[in-house]
């Protein structure tokens, strides 16, 4: 009988304390397990608490009305636009040198008598007809010498039956110079190159279209085939 007490006791005992062990194990792991969640969330909080230095400012917010964005001051700014600057503009300078191409000396020395018309009549009395007078006179003795007005070709050597030995000089810039009333006996020929100041003749008396005047030479001008008045191109 006892040996059968004991021996259902025991059993009982040796059953009981697996369950007790097991129940043990689940106290202890169950604690180690909040432990370890308590120690997580103590860290958590010390890293949540940390401290701001007394000497870092912590700027407010601020709007920038030029690009219209929100923008702290702790933030780098994009750097301003560089602005080249354009050098000083100067008044340009006329680089077509009118007079280089279109300037012209007097063909002779002498006070101009008759202007150009500007295409109004005058009358000429040699001729008892009204006309536009195309040139400028420029009074002269007979016999003095007729220069080329400017650098070009002679165009042509005609005898005028009114305005008497005509040297025609072609120049650069589609002008013409004409000198009228020439001595028959003229230092040129068509074809001749001539530079300013070049002697292409001398006064005549050739010039009947205004023989009525005092001796003078008969200048005229054209630019792209039409006359204009010499005044405006002379020095």
């Amino acid at each position: 009988m006892k040996n059968n007490k004991k021996g259902g006791l025991g059993g009982f005992l040796a059953g009981k304390g697996f369950y007790a062990a097991m129940a043990v194990c689940l106290i202890g792991a169950v604690g180690a397990a909040w432990v370890t969640a308590g120690r997580a969330i103590d860290s958590i909080g010390e890293k949540d608490n940390v401290s701001v230095p007394e000497n870092r400012v912590v700027s407010e917010e601020k709007y920038d009305p030029d690009d219209s964005i929100f923008a702290s001051e702790d933030v780098a700014k994009p750097k301003e636009d560089v602005k080249i600057e354009k050098p000083e503009e100067k008044p340009e300078e006329n680089t077509f040198n009118f007079f280089k191409k279109s300037e012209f000396s007097m063909p002779l020395e002498g006070e101009v008598i008759g202007n150009h018309s500007g295409g109004e009549l005058v009358k000429y009395e040699a001729l008892d007809e009204w006309r536009t007078h195309d040139g400028i006179d420029i009074s002269a003795e007979a016999g003095a010498e007729i220069k080329a007005s400017g650098d070009g070709k002679i165009l042509s050597v005609t005898n005028d039956p009114l305005w008497g030995t005509v040297v025609e000089i072609s120049h650069e810039g589609n002008f013409v110079t004409i000198y009228s009333g020439l001595a028959p006996e003229v230092s040129v020929k068509t074809g001749d190159e001539v530079k300013t100041g070049d002697v292409i003749g001398k006064l005549g008396e050739t010039n009947l279209a205004e023989i009525d005047k005092d001796s003078h030479l008969h200048f005229s001008m054209k630019e792209k085939g039409k006359f204009i008045d010499p005044m405006t191109k002379l020095k």
